[in-house]
Formats: structure tokens, sequence, C-alpha cells
């Protein structure tokens, strides 16, 4: 059975400039029937686009299942252009076929001298896939569902609801005299929500599911949902790691100044539904709570001078919030450190414009170096160090190390504070499973744990939490 009318035309999506610049870019080729176009697990080089056959998409974990029949306007290998990796599946000429073949270097330089493309190819993609999916759902037949499992048919039903809730925001914007209002924005981010909980129910860590069943369902979440990601300003950079991790400080700046923006009317919506998801929110909750606690050691201080640590800093708007709250003074000293020149150059920015060279110093350094001796940070004894971002990447031993190292900077009764995604996270399936951003989560026991083996020598004399739960916060003092 051939998708007939469902099946998404794919250049039809496009403007009548982009399908020729599509057309005079690639290299068309016969097919002959039983040609393998695409191997899974192989590397993608290239995007096809079936102009005449018909082509069947088989992957190896469902091989006597034909997951998809494709017809003339259809696209395959976008999954590995998505994510830069391997075909996600075995693409075969099913009847002699013309297929016209893109290079991925093509289109990354086309996109970065063409925003409109861009823009219009991902939303191209995204009505493509959604469509996909629902066709793919039917095909599938019963006897194999029940082999895959009631998870596999529940993160399909989650995705597909999504995906109908993506298509009428496209619809809405497209309508004269219609657009996006207020309400369908909260209907939507409360979709991308439902989404959020299904996915950490379904496949989230908790979960007892073999790591084969994993693997699969995580790579088909990341294929179904990037051509949404790669539109909204967040997802795409926690997803592309620039800076080589998801939660550099830019990241974390575009979290706390929580102002959506995308490409796009559709790419700003999927933003704002990023910013509302429980991640979000707990990181622009931490923000508070730490200006919170260096308020209150200023307070314990009684007007002293207030000597303060920042490891792996990033924007350090918490340190920024102090000072703008103080405007006639602050008895606060800030030393800033992180490993990323970009991240102090853009505290260095705001420190200037506030005129507060005296008071904050920036430190490029190496933390993993420091704790190991082969860096030198040369500060007083310090009243409050903290981290509010950095140890959830890393295992016990480094955090008992880095422990053992702020316990030797701070003065007699100072504070040290580690912030730590907790086990109770509900983005965390989506986190691990489709932005790739895996934390280590760490619940009051790790902590204390953690706090006991460390020179501290017993546990926390203190645990916060931001309202959700999601993320704690270790204090001790020495």
């Amino acid at each position: 059975m051939r998708s007939g009318n469902e099946s998404v035309q794919f250049l039809q999506q496009l403007s009548e400039e982009d399908a020729r610049w599509i057309l005079a870019s690639g290299q068309e080729i016969e097919a002959p029937a039983g040609t393998i176009l695409i191997q899974q697990g192989q590397p993608g080089s290239r995007i096809l686009i079936l102009m005449q056959g018909l082509l069947v998409v088989q992957v190896d974990e469902l091989p006597l299942v034909e997951l998809s029949l494709l017809v003339a306007g259809e696209i395959v290998g976008e999954v590995a252009f998505l994510e830069a990796g391997s075909a996600s599946a075995t693409v075969v000429a099913r009847e002699s076929s013309r297929v016209l073949c893109i290079d991925f270097e093509q289109l990354h330089h086309k996109f970065e001298a063409d925003e409109g493309f861009k823009a219009r190819f991902h939303g191209a993609l995204a009505k493509l896939l959604a469509r996909r999916l629902r066709r793919n759902a039917q095909r599938i037949p019963d006897h194999v569902q029940g082999e895959m499992g009631e998870i596999e048919a529940s993160l399909t039903s989650s995705l597909q609801q999504f995906k109908e809730w993506y298509l009428r925001a496209e619809e809405l914007e497209r309508s004269p005299g219609e657009g996006i209002d207020e309400e369908f924005c909260g209907q939507f981010l409360g979709q991308l929500q439902q989404l959020e909980l299904q996915t950490n129910e379904m496949i989230g860590a908790a979960q007892q599911i073999s790591p084969p069943m994993r693997e699969h369902l995580s790579r088909r979440m990341t294929a179904e949902m990037l051509p949404y990601i790669l539109n909204s300003r967040i997802a795409e950079r926690s997803y592309s790691k620039p800076r080589g991790y998801a939660g550099d400080y830019l990241t974390i700046e575009w979290i706390y100044q929580n102002e959506p923006s995308g490409v796009g009317a559709l790419g700003t919506l999927f933003d704002r539904a990023i910013l509302g998801l429980g991640c979000s929110r707990a990181v622009q909750h931490r923000r508070g709570i730490l200006g919170d606690q260096i308020g209150q050691v200023v307070k314990e201080r009684a007007g002293n001078p207030v000597e303060i640590t920042s490891l792996a800093c990033g924007p350090a708007r918490e340190v920024y919030d102090h000072y703008v709250e103080n405007p006639h003074g602050s008895s606060v000293r800030s030393h800033l450190v992180d490993l990323d020149a970009e991240a102090l150059e853009f505290v260095g920015k705001w420190r200037d414009e506030l005129g507060l060279t005296t008071q904050i110093d920036l430190h490029h350094l190496n933390l993993v170096h420091l704790i190991l001796g082969r860096d030198v940070l040369d500060l007083p004894q310090q009243d409050l160090v903290y981290s509010i971002g950095l140890i959830d990447y890393f295992d016990d031993n480094f955090v008992i190390r880095l422990l053992d190292f702020i316990h030797g900077m701070l003065r007699p009764g100072g504070k040290v504070i580690l912030g730590n995604f907790h086990p109770s996270n509900r983005s965390r399936g989506l986190m691990d499973n489709v932005f790739d951003w895996k934390l280590i989560h760490r619940d009051e026991d790790d902590m204390n744990r953690i706090f006991e083996k460390s020179v501290f020598g017993r546990g926390c004399t203190e645990i916060l939490f931001e309202p959700q739960g999601i993320n704690l916060f270790a204090c001790c003092q020495r």
C-alpha cells in the first residue's frame, strides 16, 4: 500500500525559489529495484528526494516490517542530517526509482547564507515527520505493536498529539486575521509539559527498560523532535552545544531572561514552551535562591567586608542582582571563576557597565587543574564559595576533591553551597533522550554522603530546594 494523498510532497512545502535551488543543486541518480540508498547505522552524507518510483523504509529492530512506503515528493536522510550522525533506518528502492541527492555540506552553506530558506526547510521537515509518524503508527501490525510493548505505543501517541498541536499552530499562523493568541500559547505549552511528563514516565532514568530499547526510543524521539528544536533559540543551542556542553553561559542567560525567540513565530512559540519546562523554571529559580544566600551572608557579617567566590560562574546573574539591588554600595567583593573565556567576557561587560571593576575580579581557570594543584587561585579567606551548574557533570570523586579544595578557601564559619539537579526532575526524560543534556542527578542522601567523605567530615548543615523541588542546594559551614 502506498502512502498516496497522505504523503508529504516535500518540495511543495517550500517556496518556488527554494524548490528551484534544490533542483538545481541536487544530482539525480537512477536506483534499480533492490538498491540500498541508505544503510542504518552508516554515517549520513546526503539528503534524498524521491522524484519517481517507490522506496521502502526498514529498521534493524523490526526487520520484517516495512515502516514506511515513500512515493514521489518525499524526502529521506533527514534524520542523519539533523543529528549530524548516522542513519536511523535503511532505505531501499522497492521498484526502479529516480532520486535527487543533495550533499549535507551544500545545505549547511545554504542555511548560513539564507535564514529564510533554513526556517522554511525545517518547517517542511516538521510537517513531514508529523504526518509520517501518524501514517507509520497505522502501518505497524498489531502483533508487532505487542512485541514493541506499551511504551513505544504510548510514546508514539504522545508525539502525535504534540505534533497535531504544532500543525494547528502552523495553520493559525498562516491564516489571515487569526494568528497565535495567548490562549493557544498556553494550550501549546500544556502539550509540551504533558509530553515532558510522559517521556519521563516512559523512558526516564528511573524506568526499568533495556539499554537497547532505551537507545532505540531515544533516537526515535530525537529524530521526531529535531525540526522543532532547531527552530527554537534555546533548544537549538542546548542541542548543538557550541561551547562543548548544553548548559553553557549563554543558554543559562537566555533561560534567566525568559524572553522566547526563534526562527519565525513557530520557533518563538516552541522556545516559549521550552522556557516553561520544569528544568528551565528550576534554572530561573536558582538565580533568586543564590541571591538570597549572598544577602544572608552580608547580613550575618553585619557590615564587615564579605568575600564570595563563584566557581564555574557562567553569566553570574545572582551576583549582578546583588549589586543592582544595592546601588549605594555593597560590602561584597566577588571572585568569579570560569574555564570559558566567553563567559568571563560576558560578565566583564556588565561588570564594567555597573562600574564594579574594583569589587569584581575574573579568573580564567580550569577547576580540574585547581583541585589538582596545577593552577593557583590566590584569594583571601572566603565567606561564601558556591557553584550552581557544575557538579551535575562530574562524578562523586571529583565533587569530594572539589569540596576539599573549597574547605581550604573558607574562613572558619564560612559556607559552601553546591547546586545539583534532583532525581525528581520531571524534565530528565527529555533532557537525556532528546537534548542530550545528560546530568548526574543526586538526592539529599547522596549529598550528605559526599560531604561526609570530604574534609568537611559531616553531612550538610542545610539543604535548600527551589519551588519545584527540581534543583537542590547543599550547604555546609566550615
